[in-house]
């Protein structure tokens, strides 16, 4: 009791804590804005990147000990990896203080949102329209499978948390603490003293509420649940303190808030699963369609009663039957009769909506639009009918000008056919006969030209769908993509962004070489020979060898049995197969005759791995419980060794060290190393679950995975740890060392690919390309390159030194269970499970170069200037590199541009447009270097720290400007002129056309001087800027501001007439970058994770694409119909231009993309640390016809 007692009396005063002002992880804590039963939520700046992000603090006592802080921790990992445009993200999470600390802090760094709740919003505009509401429902859906994809439940899924976000007149949701209900469920629901004896009839315990006018009166309530034939006891909890907003979910055994929970929810919380998460969606789209809940009472008895029995209410006489229908499937008492998934229910309130008159007015407008407003596209008398009852509920608003055209043209058309009908029946005394067979063709033709138009709406929406679906697909790496998308060609969609979609989608299956069919079942290993010459492949009868360029058969190796590996000698003249069969094989590669069989007496064990030990002296194979293990001697056959596995899981692994001395195996648990020299064991280790296993090919160095997520390296024969790579995560299932022994790889059950430095144990680079169970991974002979297998049946080709994705080879749709490099690095092999073995080309499809990351950081995302061919790169204390992009060439390696103190940005390194000058501030002057080589030339002197340098468009001019100021522009030949002293220290400096110069300064001043240094106007600003980018007779700035949620907008300046023509306002928060692109237009990038196109004339908005990404650094135009972007998640983004549809993403860099360059076909990136990559995306229609003409292309079915 007096545990108890001291429990909710710290609990009190943590709740009462103020952290204003303290540092976490990255992040400074400024104003607390929430407070809840786990901690309180503060608003929080992270200088780093600019951005202002909310921090929840989690104080509750029940996180403290070791082992809830660390399931704490590995939940918070599992709820960061939900990376989804429209979940809010989770950008770091951390333990102020140690593991185990009673007084450690536990939290999380999230988004920080704009917009409005749902709830709020339905309480202000009432009921959503459904053609509004489904729209958003679907990216609602579309972020809840996902994450029931990755293993997260929601289970507090209402209006409250979901976000509404207005773009450019459509509504985007944003999902708010997704993972963390899960997070503090299962921590608080495994630690003792969380409740008290007390008996109790009620269901639950309403927590006590202190709403608030415009939150959320829904609260999330934590309820024990047991058996009705097991006394209930009651969770006791504090009142909050009324003067701070507590609307957070709260710890305990179950999650939930009473009108959106699902019976399995009241009844047994701890089997909750994706069900749960469609029925609280079923409330959610009943409430967001009617404005009621369809269960209220006045108690939560009543309320649990209800959703455990009542029937489903009708949804309304203005709402389409079916409606009704799908909700309450949604809401069904029993899990198994709900939609099998969130997407599921979501396209059946599309259907519906296909099948509204409102969504058939839209599409038919449409057609009628496109095909140049023929009148037989248009409407009849009784359509329009229909129409009129629709607009009658529907407010004028809603309708577009197209649409009303459309209705006005059916209308007027309408009143023609009236006429004539009745200029019909005047003509019936001339020729009753004669009219009524002209009336019964004109009725007829009337009929056919309606059918013809409903027929070729149906087409439409169909290939509508098909392209929805297929661009989903694409975004979300869904193997169906490409067939969605090829249904939509083959239907007549030929735009100019399905083509661009769908060559993306077909690209990964050119790479496809080579197919091969099993002779019978699974395909179980496959491998090429170390000369690369030939392909072994084995299955569940036979072992095949094959002619590794051709893929002509060459020999069929019989047994009878399962051939479970398959591996070739050093020479590559002998192949060893095992198999089910309990014998190991040696054959001759050249004629396919069996040279010797291996047994170990009258045992038969199915072995399922086998090992050469690099000499090729010894073989080893294990059986495939992990059991057994048996080793022979290579030229005798002479059994060497039976190494027993007690303690096994059934994870069968086995190793031979690069001298071929030790012979490490395992079961799955316990490893043994066996001394082959001396016939005895030599060491076990045992950390428990370890299933995997590797010797590090130049030296007795040991790296092991294991089921627990542990990785571990080990030295042999001693047995020593020498570094413990990872404690926590998903089960290591894959794990190898490089060619060189310098790095180490590990792949994981949740997708995870992770590569340390293998003398020192640090983690270089982690990522998740696929998030699908990995079960092969292997370095090239270079140790450049690693390849992943997987259960989705692919394989993912990384760059080690960048730790990116470079290829996606696209396999079967079934698991891949092994792939091999080739001895160049570039052809795959891999054998799957569906009875294939495939031969894929390993070269990237887009990605030509890469230079290697210059620092951690490179400062700030913005540039003085658009990237060029020609980019100069700075990084802190780091030799600022110059490269010329098109050659892929260094230029240069200069000293390191000087920090400015004080509120300045730090000067860039500028680059003359020809490529062969480069001026670098440094302190009080400007250094001019030669390029290619770096020669200094010439030393520009100034009073005081330099801030600003630029070069003029054409030859070598240089203007550059100080802290105090000062101005000086020096000419090719030496000559300098000093311009009149600015207000203030220089921001940024630029030319312009005539020689003219302009200079921004600290006192927001905006100058302009003439080629002889007069000042020729003199501007004031709204804000500091740190950019000037000129095109002619026309000026847009890059705002300066330190926090990404400051307002602050570009400013279009005339540099004739000398005024600001306007802001481009628009961005929330900061602009990163603004250019001008093809037709005098403007594209902006900001914070908010939009980029944004201009009119450069009158700096009207023309389009928004948003492509969900926290930030976008810089954007510009590929071509006419393509924009691209690149973003802080390190992804270039590809929109068309006119639709403003997403067509595309690509992972680019490790770090944020902070410089976009297109030159000719090629497109130059460069990264948040400094580093540079080289793209070319191959025509599309030349990717189409060549996918066209290939048998594999994957184009037929899906």
């Amino acid at each position: 009791m007096r545990a108890r007692s001291y429990r909710l009396f710290s609990e009190e005063l943590m709740a009462h804590r103020d952290l204003s002002g303290r540092t976490l992880g990255e992040f400074v804590l400024r104003e607390k804005i929430a407070e809840g039963g786990y901690g309180e939520v503060y608003r929080c700046d992270q200088p780093l990147l600019e951005r202002s992000v909310v921090v929840k603090v989690l104080h509750d006592t029940r996180w403290r000990g070791h082992g809830a802080q660390e399931r704490f921790l590995r939940e918070a990992q599992l709820a960061s990896r939900l990376d989804h445009p429209y979940a809010a993200h989770v950008y770091a999470f951390g333990l102020e203080g140690g593991i185990g600390d009673e007084e450690a802090l536990l939290w999380i760094a999230m988004e920080l949102v704009q917009g409005i709740t749902l709830e709020r919003w339905l309480k202000t505009h009432g009921p959503m329209p459904l053609d509004q509401f489904v729209p958003y429902f679907e990216r609602v859906a579309d972020v809840v499978h996902t994450a029931h994809e990755r293993g997260i439940i929601h289970r507090d899924l209402k209006p409250s948390n979901m976000m509404v976000i207005e773009r450019g007149g459509r509504l985007f949701p944003k999902l708010l603490d997704f993972g963390i209900a899960k997070v503090c469920t299962d921590v608080a629901a495994t630690e003792p003293g969380d409740t008290t004896d007390a008996p109790s009839d009620s269901v639950a315990e309403l927590p006590e509420r202190t709403g608030s006018p415009g939150r959320d009166d829904i609260i999330t309530a934590r309820i024990r649940a047991t058996p009705s034939n097991v006394q209930r006891t009651r969770t006791s909890t504090k009142s909050s303190p009324p003067q701070v907003h507590r609307d957070l979910t709260r710890p305990g055994a179950a999650i939930g808030s009473f009108p959106y929970m699902s019976p399995e929810q009241w009844s047994n919380a701890r089997n909750v699963g994706p069900a749960s998460d469609v029925y609280s969606l079923g409330v959610v789209v009943y409430q967001a369609l009617t404005g009621r809940l369809p269960f209220s009472a006045p108690n939560t008895q009543e309320l649990h009663d209800k959703h455990l029995h009542a029937e489903v209410p009708l949804l309304g006489a203005d709402l389409p039957p079916e409606l009704h229908r799908i909700v309450a499937r949604a809401l069904a008492k029993s899990s198994k009769d709900r939609h099998t998934s969130v997407l599921e229910l979501a396209a059946e309130l599309r259907s519906v909506l296909r099948a509204s008159d409102r969504e058939q007015l839209k599409a038919s407008a449409q057609q009628w639009e496109d095909r140049g407003r023929p009148p037989g596209l248009l409407w009849g008398q009784d359509v329009l009918a229909d129409v009129a009852r629709r607009a009658s509920r529907v407010p004028s608003r809603a309708l577009t000008g197209l649409e009303c055209s459309f209705v006005a043209e059916s209308q007027g058309r309408a009143r023609r056919l009236r006429w004539f009908h009745r200029a019909l029946v005047a003509l019936v005394a001339v020729g009753a006969l004669g009219v009524l067979r002209y009336r019964t063709a004109i009725e007829t033709r009337v009929l056919e030209e309606r059918a013809q138009a409903a027929e070729t709406l149906t087409q439409k929406i169909i290939t509508q769908s098909e392209l929805e679906r297929g661009q989903s697909a694409l975004l979300h790496g869904e193997p169906e993509a490409a067939h969605r998308l090829w249904l939509a060609y083959q239907r007549g969609e030929r735009s100019a962004g399905i083509l661009f979609m769908l060559a993306r989608a077909l690209q990964s299956t050119l790479s496809e070489l080579a197919r091969f069919q099993s002779t019978s079942g699974q395909m179980w290993s496959a491998a090429f020979s170390p000369d690369g010459r030939q392909i072994v492949t084995t299955d569940d009868r036979n072992a095949q060898l094959r002619d590794a360029t051709t893929g002509q058969l060459l020999h069929t190796l019989p047994h009878g049995d399962s051939v479970y590996d398959a591996a070739f000698s050093p020479d590559g003249s002998k192949l060893v197969t095992a198999g089910g069969d309990g014998i190991v094989r040696i054959w001759d590669t050249a004629s396919g005759s069996l040279v010797r069989e291996l047994r170990c007496g009258t045992a038969k064990p199915r072995y399922y791995a086998l090992a050469l030990s690099p000499d090729g002296k010894l073989v080893a194979a294990i059986a495939i419980k992990g059991d057994v293990t048996h080793a022979w001697d290579f030229a005798s056959g002479e059994p060497i060794a039976e190494i027993r596995n007690d303690d096994t899981l059934g994870f069968a692994a086995l190793a031979f060290s690069a001298d071929g001395r030790w012979l490490a195996t395992t079961g799955g648990n316990v490893v043994h190393v066996y001394d082959t020299l001396h016939r005895a064991q030599a060491v076990s280790l045992s950390e428990g679950g370890i299933h995997r296993l590797a010797f590090d090919p130049t030296g007795p160095r040991l790296v092991t995975g294991s089921s627990t997520g542990d990785a571990w390296i080990w030295a042999i024969p001693s047995g020593k740890k020498l570094h413990h790579l990872r404690d926590i995560g998903d089960p290591v299932d894959a794990v190898a060392f490089s060619p060189d022994g310098q790095l180490v790889a590990a792949g994981c059950r949740d997708g995870a690919e992770l590569i340390w430095h293998a003398r020192t144990g640090q983690l270089q680079s982690q990522l998740n390309p696929r998030r699908s169970r990995i079960l092969s991974v292997e370095f090239d002979r270079t140790s450049k390159l690693l390849l992943a297998a997987g259960t989705d049946g692919a394989v993912v080709v990384v760059d080690t030194a960048q730790g990116m994705p470079i290829t996606a080879l696209e396999g079967p749709q079934k698991v891949v269970r092994v792939a091999h490099f080739d001895p160049s690095g570039r052809r795959i092999v891999g054998a799957s499970s569906d009875g294939t073995a495939r031969v894929w080309d390993a070269t990237p499809p887009y990605r030509r170069s890469g230079s290697l990351p210059v620092s951690d950081h490179c400062g700030v995302a913005s540039t003085a200037e658009p990237a060029g061919r020609f980019l100069a790169i700075s990084c802190g204390d780091t030799p600022t590199q110059v490269w010329d992009t098109v050659r892929d060439q260094l230029l240069a390696e200069l000293p390191s541009v000087s920090r400015v103190e004080g509120d300045f940005f730090s000067p860039f390194p500028a680059v003359s447009r020809a490529g062969d000058r480069a001026a670098i501030a440094r302190g009080h002057a400007v250094e001019v270097y030669e390029l290619p080589g770096g020669r200094l030339l010439r030393t520009i002197t100034h009073s005081a720290a330099v801030n600003a340098v630029g070069f003029a468009g054409t030859g070598r001019d240089i203007v550059s400007g100080a802290v105090d100021g000062s101005l000086v522009v020096t000419r090719d030949n030496g000559a300098m002129l000093t311009l009149p002293r600015a207000t203030g220290g220089i921001d940024a400096v630029a030319f312009a056309n005539g020689g003219r110069v302009i200079a921004a300064d600290a006192q927001r001043r905006l100058r302009v001087y003439d080629a002889a240094g007069t000042i020729l106007a003199d501007l004031q600003m709204p804000m500091r800027v740190i950019s000037l980018r000129i095109d002619g007779a026309q000026l847009v700035t890059v705002p300066m501001v330190l926090f990404s949620t400051t307002e602050a907008s570009p400013l279009l300046v005339d540099l004739e007439k000398y005024r600001v023509i306007t802001q481009l306002t628009g961005h929330r928060g900061r602009v990163f970058s603004a250019r001008w692109v093809a037709g005098h237009q403007i594209m902006t990038a900001g914070g908010d994770g939009t980029a944004r196109l201009w009119d450069g004339a009158t700096g009207q908005l023309l389009h928004t694409y948003d492509g969900g990404s926290r930030y976008l650094a810089d954007a510009t135009l590929v071509s006419d119909g393509l924009v691209l972007a690149g973003g802080a998640d390190g992804m270039m983004r590809f929109w068309d231009r006119a639709s403003e549809r997403l067509l595309w993403t690509l992972p680019a860099h490790r770090s944020a993309v902070v410089g976009i360059h297109v030159e000719g076909n090629d497109i130059v990136t460069r990264g948040f640390t400094g580093e540079i990559s080289r793209w070319r995306l191959p025509d599309a229609e030349h990717v189409i016809r060549a996918c066209e003409d290939q048998r594999h292309c994957g184009i037929v079915q899906p």
